[in-house]
């Protein structure tokens, strides 16, 4: 009689390198589905899974990694991330492991991504399926693609994520036809697609039912879309609209939207009835250049209407949240002063998420543009990649000066708030909407108290000077073997550039350029 054999440990790792350059553990939920969509797609019953987010839990002890310990490794993470990913890789397949890399890079430049792991996944998670049917049958290859706007119908399986928030993260589509010219979505060609409704009916009330029975998740469950634009496909957010009203456990729900959905009062209307009460929007900038500047042209047609559209909104008692970007290739830093003061004074528009650089990721129609004007910095990075560093050279104001400005934006930015305004702004929603539902108040206390936490992040120990090139680097850098060969220490542990000494693309981007019709 054979006897039972053990079922191999598989391990899901969401990379993440901190926004500080340091090595700590931050509860945020970036990227909190990724590890979730990867383990719906493995069968239990043959394979132990441990998911692992190294935002959430912190950098993964790559020290404490045994041979054999692991039989495959799921890598991904975002292009700034790409460089964690490299160096787990290398402690993963030394102990001898598979490792099966995706995310963006892995997508953009598969070729360049297949240097550095066993397996690439190029495009949409369902890759996963077809990784795993070969490796069960001993014939794996070193790339997989699927078409990202290819959903499969499959169930997400909300055991395990060892994330612990109070919402419900869930996806209805993925992608998005917009252009913008700085976001990774269009250049991954990543239309918008959407999955199947009974799906996504079914996955909110497993997010639910896999919540602690007297958790606030299960007594007061609040559904949060994470897709790229849930907005994109009007009619399938109606859908969505009535399979939410419909539903008697879900209390509360948002999702993140294009700025364009604010003007549709129809649909405002509608969503706000079937309980939505928190959108995080595409606004990026009130400034109508920065827009024009960077192909948002769904934001330029509504600028006119954005702070009435706005206004209505939150007549329905709605959060409406935004990050905030800037360009210094196109703005002072005293017009990006006047900017924040405007909206973080402002009577009717809420603080935003985040504040940051506009950044021209890799591939991206804003990288290759900025590529050919001469307007990135030599010997850039893809760490530096991030948003907080300044990656550009022609801008308005000289670099050391763009350095003070990011320190005091990244570290202090309440600084140009008015804590007159926001009391007295608070005690008004609070008696508009906080009597009839106190969750609304306390989403605009979080949305106060959001600059905040993000300034505490930012340790005045480390010194930064948040130029790309020049900036300093991660301590997982420089945590390797000392056994090490010299030639996989330059492979996996050095910062992969994106331009040379130059500020030319490096040769190894230079072979994805995109051709020009």
């Amino acid at each position: 009689m054979n006897a039972v054999q053990p079922r191999a440990n598989i391990l899901i790792l969401v990379a993440h390198l901190h926004e500080d350059r340091s090595r700590k553990q931050d509860r945020e939920t970036l990227q909190s589905m990724a590890g979730l969509h990867i383990a719906s797609l493995l069968d239990r019953s043959k394979y132990r899974l441990r998911l692992y987010h190294e935002m959430w839990h912190g950098p993964y002890p790559t020290a404490a990694i045994k041979p054999n310990e692991f039989a495959i490794v799921f890598l991904t993470g975002l292009q700034m991330d790409f460089d964690r990913m490299r160096q787990l890789s290398y402690f993963f397949q030394r102990a001898g492991a598979v490792v099966v890399a995706g995310g963006s890079i892995c997508t953009l430049f598969p070729e360049f991504a297949a240097r550095f792991f066993s397996v690439v996944c190029n495009g949409g998670v369902e890759c996963v399926v077809d990784v795993m049917r070969d490796y069960e049958c001993g014939s794996l290859k070193p790339l997989y693609r699927s078409p990202q706007n290819k959903i499969r119908r499959y169930e997400v399986d909300y055991r395990e994520n060892g994330i612990t928030v109070p919402v419900h993260f869930v996806e209805a589509s993925r992608g998005c036809n917009f252009k913008c010219d700085f976001c990774s979505v269009p250049a991954e060609k990543a239309a918008h697609a959407v999955y199947d409704l009974r799906d996504i009916a079914l996955n909110i009330n497993n997010s639910i039912d896999s919540s602690p029975r007297f958790s606030i998740r299960r007594l007061y469950p609040f559904v949060s879309f994470i897709d790229n634009n849930l907005s994109n496909n009007l009619g399938h957010l109606r859908e969505i609209c009535r399979i939410l009203k419909e539903n008697k456990r879900v209390k509360m729900w948002g999702a993140l939207t294009t700025q364009d959905l604010l003007r549709n009062h129809e649909l405002i209307r509608l969503m706000a009835d079937s309980k939505c009460r928190d959108i995080f929007t595409g606004i990026e900038s009130v400034n109508f250049g920065f827009n024009r500047f960077h192909e948002k042209l769904q934001n330029v047609k509504g600028s006119a209407t954005l702070y009435d559209d706005s206004e209505y909104a939150e007549s329905f008692g709605m959060m409406i949240g935004y990050g905030y970007l800037f360009d210094p290739r196109i703005t002072s830093i005293e017009q990006m002063k006047a900017e924040l003061r405007l909206i973080l004074q402002s009577d009717l528009l809420h603080h935003p998420y985040f504040i940051s650089f506009v950044a021209p990721l890799a591939g991206t129609k804003l990288f290759w543009q900025a590529v050919d004007r001469g307007d990135l910095l030599p010997n850039l990075r893809l760490r530096d990649l991030d948003g907080r560093c300044i990656a550009y050279r022609n801008t308005v104001d000289d670099l050391a000066s763009l350095g003070e400005f990011a320190a005091t934006i990244f570290r202090t930015p309440r600084m140009y708030c008015s804590r007159k305004k926001t009391i007295i702004r608070f005690l008004c929603h609070a008696w508009q909407h906080g009597r009839k539902n106190p969750i609304v108040s306390y989403l605009f206390l979080r949305n106060r108290a959001r600059l905040k936490h993000l300034g505490r992040k930012h340790s005045n120990a480390i010194k930064r000077n948040y130029v790309g090139g020049r900036e300093i680097l991660d301590p997982q850098y420089a945590e390797y073997p000392p056994d090490i060969p010299p030639e996989d220490k330059q492979k996996y542990f050095n910062p992969v550039l994106v331009t040379d000494a130059e500020g030319r693309a490096t040769e190894w981007l230079e072979g994805y350029r995109p051709i020009v019709q």
